[in-house]
């Protein structure tokens, strides 16, 4: 059995045993037990993609893409806890120094290390051109001025990755900044209260002058004013991750309305015996093939590091969140009021697939630029 399957079939117990028993209870009390991180950090997920030499299993994002789904399938919060520690991956291996990838790689691979992810600010979102954040060299470390919002894993996660203006630079760099201090006078912390998408911890920071001691750029001095380019070229990876989300989403939303279709009586039969039932799931199992298939194209893309990766990663993020969106409705529409009960799966869902239409850019956003770039090409 290869690795990739063996790690598939571990998550699969998980989600069946433990995570699918335990869902509701979780997101009604806002909670991701810390010893369901614990076991995918030991199963490898968050440091599935570090390098063999560093301790990882160095598996390709296609590999990941039945471990995302079946995360999914169970609570899309899973998925989403551990995509900022693969994007802090990709940053590491791709633009880090040898030194910062032998600090905290090892520590990834193991699962001890797991990391956030930190561009959006509250006046900004992530509109680059507005962001304030700063940053000033320091003896020993980096002192950090300035307020960050949406931050998964913003009040334990040992390692951030931040974007923010160093002295002297007119563009933003990715700082590594260790957890050391969070929580203090100089960096507090807050929560965020939201919709769906509970569980993860998502948090505010706000630094006033906050002296963060071993924080460093990415990348050294090679990596000032690089962090804007850095850390949107990982979202590749962050958007199939978010579309892996989505395809659970509509995954269970496909076993709910089959469940209507083949449980429900109606009249001498059952739902599923009546034309209306078939087409709506018919049309489901359709979108599910049909996404299904952008992901893995979109991952491929990924690790071949092909010309239109981001495109087809920014694709497959896109139309399978709408789909997510969409599939819930119509699995609703057959389990009629059922679906609007407080404890109802399709109650949940209602709420965290639109999570996926702004994870990892807002759909609007992303299709603008990817439309203006098709125009573009084929401007004169």
């Amino acid at each position: 059995m290869s690795e990739n399957q063996a790690m598939a079939d571990a998550v699969r117990r998980l989600v069946d045993e433990t995570v699918l028993p335990n869902v509701e209870r979780w997101d009604r009390e806002d909670v991701l037990p810390r010893e369901i991180l614990d076991q995918l950090g030991a199963l490898g997920v968050p440091g599935a993609l570090v390098p063999a030499r560093y301790g990882g299993r160095e598996l390709p994002v296609r590999a990941m893409v039945d471990v995302w789904r079946t995360l999914a399938q169970g609570w899309i919060s899973l998925t989403g806890a551990v995509n900022t520690t693969a994007l802090a991956t990709r940053l590491l291996v791709r633009y880090g120094t040898e030194a910062q990838r032998e600090r905290w790689l090892p520590g990834i691979a193991t699962g001890d290390v797991w990391s956030s992810f930190s561009i959006t600010e509250p006046q900004a979102g992530s509109d680059l051109r507005r962001l304030e954040m700063s940053v000033a060299r320091a003896d020993g470390g980096l002192v950090l001025t300035g307020r960050k919002r949406w931050i998964a894993g913003g009040f334990s996660f040992p390692l951030a990755c931040v974007l923010a203006t160093l002295e002297g630079q007119s563009r933003p760099s990715c700082v590594l900044l260790p957890a050391e201090g969070r929580g203090s006078a100089t960096w507090t912390t807050g929560p965020l209260d939201k919709l769906g998408y509970r569980g993860v911890e998502s948090a505010t920071w706000a630094f006033d002058g906050h002296f963060a001691p071993g924080a460093e750029i990415l990348g050294g001095e090679a990596g000032e004013g690089q962090g804007a380019r850095q850390m949107l070229d990982v979202l590749a990876v962050g958007r199939v991750n978010v579309a892996c989300r989505a395809l659970g989403v509509i995954d269970r939303a496909i076993e709910c309305a089959l469940v209507e279709a083949t449980e429900r009586p109606i009249g001498p039969g059952l739902l599923g015996d009546h034309s209306h039932t078939q087409l709506r799931i018919g049309e489901l199992r359709s979108r599910q093939l049909v996404i299904e298939a952008a992901i893995r194209a979109a991952a491929d893309a990924v690790d071949a590091g092909a010309a239109d990766a981001a495109e087809r990663a920014t694709a497959a993020k896109t139309m399978a969140s709408e789909s997510a969106v969409w599939a819930v409705e119509q699995a609703a529409r057959l389990a009629a009021s059922r679906s609007y009960t407080g404890d109802a799966e399709l109650t949940r869902l209602r709420r965290d697939a639109p999570q996926t239409q702004i994870g990892e850019g807002a759909n609007d956003a992303l299709l603008i630029a990817a439309g203006k770039a098709v125009i573009k090409r084929r401007s004169p």
